[in-house]
């Protein structure tokens, strides 16, 4: 069989790769052989300094309540001048300093992978037979740095005691195992990928080949932007169908592995999927002399129910509830002569308020009575009000060096309903949340295999008053500045 190597286009291909997107096309060294098949690999290594600076409890993601505050920030009830009386306001109460978050507050040093991790990634086409092409892709994302403990062991005792297998190293993630059918009729593709819904929010957003938001003292990936224009919609096993494009559109629908909550489902609640996920994306791309522009929709829906079955109260079994996680996107990107503007917004309904299912939904977990009205545990549920936008700008000098400023925020509603609030809800459910941050960025190529980048950014917190004890709100806040850089292949 006859071997060679061929050089493509890196600067295609990086988007796409970098987040494991199906560029095999784009790969950079493909093997070619015999019968019309192609074997081709890609993937990158980055390394990054953080340094971060965070306030008492500050969590990356917003997943806490804001600490507890000395007494000295409580409100006293006054009278006011026309004769009524404003309540007291308690100082605030929330979660212990290190839960979801980074202890008191810190000066953290770090030599992290970025947002992105290193990414090796395997790749194989088949010929094209009766019109149809077929191709699959596997890809591998290790991080290069462990949590903050220089040797750590799987268990306790020696390295070489039962149990142990050895020093531990970085995280691995298989991002993509992933087969894709193409034709004139579109594209048919299985396995694991990129979830649809925000997916192009993250490839659009600049600190995708920078840090974003630091990592704390963990060892995975930092957080870029999750939680502050965008939520996290992570790989996922799906069927998908995207068809041709016609006049510039194109669109895609996918057929998803459910997820449960996954934060607030104690005691098993929220655990019910026996329909599929389902996501879609509209894209509409052209392109003019010195630019082009590209539009956006997309969106997400989901049944998530309780399979708690209550003790019968008179002569009705109270069953388990359920509820709908549904939520819409729309976003543009216009690029002239180095110039790019770039804007999304989302809205819905029990996405989360950082991660996807992570915290969204809730149910009442225990069996209570709120005046004539008695419910079982698991029979009230709901999905807290979520949405979210980011701006950004940037400009790109002699087409190797792209400076940026971005800003962009998410909001998380508290829930309403009074059943899930009085015995659900817990600290994170019962404040109004608001994560925000501004970064600044500088990612140079210094030729088609090495990008250099450095960034500072500003990421707030901040939290409502508890609508059960009416404690007063507060925030966190951390600041992040970073360097590195990104090595291509």
């Amino acid at each position: 069989m006859a071997t060679q190597f061929k050089k493509t286009g890196l600067a295609v291909a990086i988007g796409a790769a970098a987040l494991g997107l199906s560029a095999a096309a784009n790969a950079v060294v493909v093997v070619g052989g015999d019968n019309g098949w192609e074997v081709s690999f890609d993937g990158n290594i980055n390394a990054f300094y953080v340094n971060s600076s965070n306030d008492q409890g500050y969590n990356p993601l917003g997943l806490n309540a804001p600490v507890a505050s000395d007494a000295k920030d409580a409100v006293p009830a006054k009278v006011n001048d026309n004769g009524t009386t404003s309540p007291a306001v308690p100082a605030v109460v929330g979660t212990a300093p290190g839960t979801f978050g980074v202890g008191n507050g810190t000066n953290i040093s770090r030599v992290t992978s970025g947002f992105l991790p290193a990414f090796f990634s395997f790749n194989v086409k088949s010929p094209t037979v009766n019109g149809m092409t077929g191709s699959a892709r596997f890809s591998f994302a290790p991080t290069i740095n462990n949590s903050a403990t220089k040797n750590q062991l799987y268990g306790v005792g020696p390295l070489n005691a039962a149990g142990n297998n050895g020093i531990q190293g970085a995280s691995i993630d298989t991002r993509e195992v992933l087969v894709n059918l193409d034709g004139s009729f579109g594209t048919v593709s299985y396995g694991r990928t990129l979830s649809i819904f925000g997916r192009q929010a993250i490839l659009h957003d600049m600190t995708l080949f920078g840090v974003g938001i630091a990592n704390g003292l963990d060892g995975s990936v930092t957080a870029g932007r999750i939680g502050r224009g965008y939520t996290y919609p992570n790989f996922n096993a799906r069927f998908s169908y995207k068809t041709p494009v016609f006049s510039g559109f194109q669109a895609e629908i996918g057929l998803y592995d459910p997820s449960v909550e996954q934060l607030n489902a104690s005691p098993g609640l929220l655990n019910k999927v026996d329909i599929p996920r389902f996501e879609g994306e509209l894209n509409f791309n052209t392109a003019f002399t010195g630019g082009s522009v590209q539009l956006w929709f997309d969106g997400l829906w989901q049944d998530i129910g309780s399979t708690a079955i209550n003790v019968a109260q008179g002569a009705t079994t109270n069953r388990g509830g359920e509820t709908t996680v549904r939520a819409w996107g729309l976003g543009a990107e216009a690029k002239y002569m180095g110039f790019a503007m770039t804007g999304y917004y989302y809205d819905g309904q029990g996405l989360g308020r950082s991660l996807q299912f992570l915290g969204g939904t809730q149910c009442n977990t225990v069996a209570s009575t709120i005046g004539a009205q008695t419910v079982g545990a698991g029979s009230h549920c709901e999905a807290a009000d979520d949405s979210g936008y980011y701006l950004q700008g940037t400009y790109t000098f002699l087409g190797k060096t792209k400076v940026g400023l971005s800003y962009g925020e998410s909001r998380e509603d508290a829930f309403a309903d009074p059943f899930v609030r009085q015995n659900g809800a817990g600290n994170l459910g019962l404040r109004d949340a608001r994560l925000s941050m501004w970064t600044v960025g500088v990612y140079h190529d210094v030729n088609s295999w090495l990008k250099l980048i450095a960034e500072y950014s500003n990421a707030k917190n901040s939290y409502g008053k508890n609508v059960l004890t009416n404690s007063a709100g507060a925030s966190t806040q951390s600041d992040t500045f970073s360097i590195g850089s990104f090595f291509f292949w």
